[in-house]
């Protein structure tokens, strides 16, 4: 196929956690020995909140995560197979609410009611697919594997920690570590013209991520085991030139079934809040721009609408429901090899979930501007930048500003065999 990049967004919805892309050469696909690619990145990201925001741990004041993820790449004929995974360790600071002071002056020693700083550390679940054409070179499977090598059972203070860590307004590297096994099964269809494709797709997913809604419902005073249920994607992708650039747009609409959020608090006896998460649409769009002197450069678009959720009951829960929008305009400018300096600007925007007053639900307004260097050889690649951030967040009951800002490098290599 002469265009692939709509057959590459349709397959990361396929196949959510990791795709393949599909422009090796002939050649290589064509070798005994299979051509080898990979990378592995380092990325310190935080958050300070001018004003700490009150959640049930106390009153949050600082965010931070190191992660350091991975991902190894190999063609065998006209198949490619991917493994990714990563290692984090994250930190959140929160000192005592009213309350909570009140009664650590009484219970002095107490930590639980101090200032204090809660962690999460560990590998998250190992990521494996596999993709490769059937019927002809225009449809395409995907199936994958979850590997549960990460954290599943959360103690009190990790609980505490993912709250905030893995909260969409914070947008931190690692948002899941574990959720024992799963699978995913996608199927795509493209169709093309001289300038122009379109493809269909579905898959099924036993996700692997955890959602907002089951960090709302997780506690910070029990051990947690979150258990998300399968999903059914929908995929709709479209690609064309327009002038002398070039449209990618996508279409996804995806269904769920029955996730469970386990609480254990020690004393011998488990809760379990089931929910169902509602429908949700999301539509992206990238414009990848023919800007003179730049290695690359684009403007993407991307909103969600995600519909209320469902309670162990069955009734909608009022004011579940909630929009993202984010968008991006930047590049490298610089020449097709060498180094070059990463310019990009970012904005978004969350309308909140008005349900909950933690900061998984909260409303967000936020801008970030990123700078560094990429340089490119020709089996190697190697990027650093520098992403400054600054948003207000309203969680109905609080509203502050925070600073945030993250560092990441990362490398990657390829081998193609002959």
């Amino acid at each position: 196929m002469r265009n692939h990049s709509v057959v590459i967004a349709l397959l990361a919805c396929a196949a959510p956690v990791l795709v393949a892309p599909l422009g090796a050469p002939l050649a290589a696909q064509e070798a005994l020995l299979p051509s080898t690619g990979g990378g592995v990145g380092m990325a310190l990201s935080g958050w300070h909140f001018s004003t700490p925001l009150p959640q049930s741990s106390g009153k949050l004041v600082d965010i931070a995560e190191f992660a350091i993820p991975f991902r190894v790449r190999t063609v065998f004929g006209r198949w490619s197979l991917d493994l990714s995974g990563a290692g984090a360790v994250g930190a959140v600071h929160f000192t005592p609410s009213a309350g909570q002071q009140k009664q650590n002056d009484q219970t002095e020693g107490d930590d639980r009611f101090g200032e204090r700083l809660v962690t999460i550390y560990g590998p998250t679940d190992l990521k494996l697919r596999m993709t490769g054409p059937v019927i002809g070179d225009n449809t395409l499977v995907t199936v994958g594997l979850n590997l549960p090598t990460g954290k599943v059972g959360l103690n009190a203070d990790e609980t505490s920690a993912l709250q905030a860590i893995g909260a969409p307004a914070v947008g931190m590297p690692v948002g899941a570590f574990g959720t024992g096994a799963g699978a995913t099964f996608g199927l795509i269809r493209a169709f093309q013209g001289d300038e122009w494709a379109v493809a269909v797709g579905g898959s099924i997913e036993q996700r692997t991520e955890y959602s907002p809604i089951a960090l709302l419902l997780s506690s910070g005073t029990a051990k947690t085991n979150v258990t998300p249920g399968t999903a059914a994607h929908v995929t709709l992708g479209f690609d064309r030139p327009l002038g002398e650039n070039r449209l990618s747009a996508l279409l996804v609409g995806d269904v769920f079934s029955k996730d469970l959020v386990r609480l254990d608090d020690g004393s011998g006896t488990e809760s379990r809040s089931d929910f169902t998460l509602g429908p949700q649409v999301t539509a992206t769009t990238r414009i990848d721009l023919a800007a003179s002197r730049w290695r690359e450069s684009a403007l993407n678009v991307a909103v969600r609408m995600r519909s209320a959720f469902s309670d162990a009951s069955g009734s909608k829960v009022s004011g579940s429901a909630g929009t993202y929008l984010e968008a991006s305009i930047g590049g490298v400018r610089g020449g097709a090899d060498g180094t070059g300096l990463v310019v990009a600007a970012d904005a978004r925007w969350h309308s909140g979930l008005e349900f909950t007053d933690a900061l998984v639900g909260a409303a967000v307004t936020a801008v970030g501007m990123t700078v560094g260097w990429d340089t490119q050889r020709a089996r190697s690649a190697t990027r650093f930048v520098l992403h400054a951030q600054f948003g207000t967040f309203d969680t109905g009951s609080a509203t502050t500003t925070g600073f945030g800002g993250s560092l990441g490098f990362s490398i990657g290599a390829r081998r193609e065999a002959r």
